[in-house]
């Protein structure tokens, strides 16, 4: 399936839920636990802020299409989180973070491996009506948000689609 330009569904909004992450906890494996435990299957993150000790953010690079090129900034260090939102589908996370330290902010999408310094405070919110699933896209190589009938039997691993993984793939560097 090629890239679309637009894919859109309509869905109702649902009960809300609010979190907070505490030191050493994994900010997006922790999400990804709380939708299963709370039955979020399909939803949005309205907000989150707070302080990771560890963080891992990746982005394109370029305005070429597709994308072949991407950065991946990890660091052990303390950083605030400034902003995050995402959405939640077939109970994955995608989730872009805006982060800072004394000198700057910066950004991109949240990976694995985000560990909490104080605190993570983080509203859920579970959408209804809609089936979403992410599917490899053949253009981009990223997984990239469907509305579906049904869910797929398997979307392969949690990380195939994100950009590193991609670049990997492509052999190119980030």
């Amino acid at each position: 399936m090629a890239a679309k330009r637009m894919v859109a569904g309509g869905a109702r909004p649902g009960g809300v839920v609010v979190v907070r992450l505490a030191y050493g906890e994994l900010l997006l494996e922790s999400i990804e636990e709380i939708c299963r435990q709370h039955r979020i299957r399909e939803g949005v993150i309205l907000t989150g802020f707070g302080s990771l000790t560890d963080f891992a953010v990746s982005g394109a690079v370029g305005a070429s299409f597709p994308p072949r090129r991407f950065y991946r900034r990890t660091r052990p260090r303390g950083v605030e989180i400034l902003a995050m939102s995402g959405v939640i589908a077939d109970y994955r996370v995608h989730s872009h973070i805006v982060l800072s330290d004394r000198n700057q902010a910066f950004g991109g999408h949240l990976e694995r491996g985000c560990r909490i310094l104080s605190l993570a405070e983080i509203a859920l919110m579970r959408v209804t009506g809609i089936r979403l699933a992410r599917l490899v896209d053949e253009t981009t190589g990223q997984k990239l948000l469907q509305s579906v009938r049904a869910y797929p039997r398997s979307t392969g691993s949690e990380d195939e689609g994100s950009l590193h993984v991609v670049a990997a793939r492509l052999g190119k560097k980030r």
